[in-house]
């Protein structure tokens, strides 16, 4: 399997995961790299979570690779309403994170 295949399926795995344990997740943008082939690239991550304290900024954290997810990974939580904002102000985001390029997932409904 290609370094692509296995971070996209291992990104999947990890943004499932995080819709079961956090209620209050409304969305995830996988923010996709010009390097997203690489095995050193990692997961990014921006999760719109109603339960985040607003901070008025992107603060992303670097987690380590596991078993489970084979690649370093980096998250950032935000607000619905920061998310609003990013949208009009993306030199906001990290450097090189683009909204227009980031796959976006969905909380499921409830079976």
């Amino acid at each position: 399997m290609s370094a692509l295949l296995a971070k996209d399926a291992a990104a999947r795995r990890l943004i499932q995961w995080h819709f079961a344990v956090e209620p209050e997740l409304r969305e995830v943008y996988r923010i996709v790299m010009d390097d997203e082939g690489s095995q050193e690239e990692p997961i990014r991550l921006l999760e719109v979570n109603a339960a985040t304290v607003p901070s008025g900024s992107v603060e992303p954290f670097t987690f380590s690779p596991t078993k489970e997810i084979p690649f370093r990974t980096v998250i950032a939580e935000i607000t619905p309403e920061e998310l609003a904002s990013f949208r009009s102000n993306p030199e906001a985001l990290p450097r090189g994170w683009s909204l227009s390029r980031a796959e976006r997932f969905v909380r499921p409904e409830p079976t």
